[in-house]
């Protein structure tokens, strides 16, 4: 492969915004860096900014290339999305470093904090999709074929930066309904993002922090993750971990006793004064990991109060409910990637290289649209920055105006003159001598 990279043109991209993003963040370096490079014909840096313009053209890929809309035939980006030697995780935590480092400038006096959670990515009318599993949905408390995606993001100020992910299939093969495919070099990336796909949640969400140690003090979790071995190895890699703690076979030591949360909690309610509602509890796990308990009177739970550890121990109450609040944008983040960027709804290719890649293209637009909202005077909201990328997608671009201009002066000329005519040769002449974005008479021949 020839590691060559194309300058998109304005002929080529319709957004001026998706273009400024483009220079200002240096994708074709970060494209080069992460081994994603030009195997023959149109360049990686012009087929990865017209996958980032699908979402906001209203049309499918496969629509846009049967209507010869993209830079290139279908097998241009069949092929860029299939490719097993490119590097995506990387290439997320290259532009989110950049991406970072310019809201560090805007919000200087918050260190931010990681938030880590998984979500679903269905594909429930697909057989034979790469690792393609079934997957246990929390939400609806049914399976579905698919995968889970496990993402790890940084909540700084407002806005939240996809940092890495990980999508996963069942560890069980036989709940596995494809295998991993024969002829795949091991030497590959390809390779190694199936072997990080049979890993645990656990494991993987380790691997991931370990990416962004330094970064912050912070991990945010909710109950499926706060377990002692998740509390005990964040410690290890200077976090700190907060979560939301569950009821279930973990015992605390609480003064030379073992308890379970139930039983602690019945220790503190004497002392949660309505005016307060909530209560601390200093504790450890049977490791003998300190963890700091607030429990929080909550009317909604169906258990009446909920249960917040931590294992920074300098943290108040309040700070400790202020913290694991941020951990619903997490949420937001999911919302709006399914619902405006395409995410588990735009590729529907039976490769797990392009089901990744699609992944990495659907949170390099999240990424675009809060770069977006840090360049307007006042914020907006996902769906607003979404409208705006849409409508600026739907304006003609010069050259197609001035085409529309020309097609429609010649086709009146026509009503007036004979095509023997020499005024009509000429003027036939001079549009036969324009560039093929201006001509028009590829419409009317």
């Amino acid at each position: 492969m020839a590691i060559i990279s194309q300058e998109c043109t304005d002929a080529q991209c319709r957004s001026k915004t998706i273009l400024r993003f483009s220079r200002e963040f240096e994708l074709a370096q970060v494209l080069r860096q992460a081994n994603i490079v030009k195997a023959r014909g149109v360049g990686v840096l012009t087929v990865f900014v017209q996958l980032l313009m699908v979402a906001f053209s209203g049309k499918p890929l496969s629509k846009l290339l049967k209507d010869g809309g993209m830079a290139g035939a279908k097998d241009v980006f069949y092929r860029f999305m299939n490719s097993v030697n490119a590097n995506w995780l990387k290439f997320i935590h290259l532009l989110s470093s950049k991406l970072v480092a310019r809201l560090r400038l805007v919000f200087e006096s918050d260190l931010g904090v990681l938030i880590l959670d998984d979500t679903l990515h269905k594909r429930d009318r697909s057989k034979l999709v790469e690792l393609l599993a079934r997957v246990f949905d929390h939400n609806d408390n049914s399976y579905h074929l698919g995968f889970r995606c496990l993402a790890l993001v940084l909540h700084i100020g407002n806005a939240t930066v996809p940092m890495d992910f990980r999508l996963l299939t069942s560890g069980k093969e036989k709940n596995r309904k494809n295998g991993i495919r024969k002829d795949l070099d091991k030497r590959t990336n390809g390779y190694k993002l199936r072997q990080m796909a049979l890993c645990t949640s656990f494991d993987s969400a380790f691997e991931m922090l370990r990416g962004q140690c330094g970064l912050v003090r912070h991990v945010l979790f909710d109950s499926w993750f706060a377990m002692p071995v998740m509390f005990r190895k964040l410690r290890e890699m200077d976090f700190h971990g907060l979560g939301m703690l569950k009821s279930s076979m973990n015992l605390y030591r609480y003064k030379g006793k073992l308890y379970k949360l139930d039983a602690l909690y019945a220790l503190v309610k004497p002392f949660i004064h309505h005016e307060n509602d909530f209560a601390t509890l200093g504790v450890e796990f049977r490791d003998g990991t300190p963890l700091s308990i607030t429990f929080v009177l909550d009317k909604r739970s169906k258990r009446d109060w909920l249960a917040i550890g931590t294992t920074d121990l300098s943290l108040s109450p309040q700070q400790v409910i202020s913290l694991y609040s941020r951990r619903w944008n997490i949420e937001v983040f999911f919302k709006t990637v399914k619902s405006y960027l395409g995410f588990a709804s735009e590729c529907q290719s039976r490769s797990f290289d392009a089901v990744v890649c699609s992944v990495s293209v659907v949170f390099t637009r999240h990424m675009l649209l809060t770069w977006m909202n840090y360049c307007l005077p006042e914020p907006e909201t996902a769906g607003q920055l979404f409208l705006r990328l849409f409508e600026e997608m739907c304006e003609c671009t010069l050259p197609e105006a001035v085409a529309i201009i020309f097609r429609e002066f010649l086709e009146n000329l026509e009503r007036f003159v004979q095509y023997d005519d020499p005024l009509d040769m000429t003027l036939r002449e001079f549009f036969a001598s324009l560039p093929s974005s201006f001509n028009p008479l590829r419409s009317v021949a």
